[in-house]
């Protein structure tokens, strides 16, 4: 049985514009970053050399995975360990990204910079907002 030709049209037409949402979709994460984080931890993750402290294979980003999305939008002040470095420079919170935008960031961060080494979902970016300090 095959489908007729207008059929097949609006299939691939279909098709065609789903792949180009989720192209997007794909490339927010890094356009939020570049937007919102990108201004003190650098484009390639690496921080600040003693002052901002790096993104990239970051231990504290893998040991506070299940805090990253309440850091992304509270704010962090005081002394932190990274990668055996101590670092003292208050990161400013975003409460204006959305629990989308947060998930976006954080697995923007695993896949350039592997820290955290595992996607969080949306549900559990949800869950951690709603339980930050």
């Amino acid at each position: 049985m095959s489908l007729p030709k207008k059929s097949l049209c609006v299939l691939l037409w279909v098709s065609l514009s789903f792949a180009g949402c989720f192209t997007e979709r794909g490339d927010e994460g890094e356009l939020l970053y570049g937007r919102h984080c990108a201004s003190c931890h650098l484009e390639n993750g690496e921080g600040l050399r003693g002052v901002i402290p790096p993104l990239v294979n970051s231990d504290y980003s893998e040991k506070n995975r299940d805090y990253l999305a309440c850091l992304i939008r509270q704010g962090i002040q005081g002394p932190i360990m990274v990668n055996g470095k101590q670092y003292n420079q208050p990161m400013p919170g975003n409460p204006q990204l959305s629990e989308a935008d947060i998930t976006n960031i954080i697995n923007y961060l695993h896949k350039e910079f592997k820290s955290p080494k595992e996607r969080v979902s949306f549900g559990q970016v949800r869950e951690q907002v709603a339980n930050c300090p």
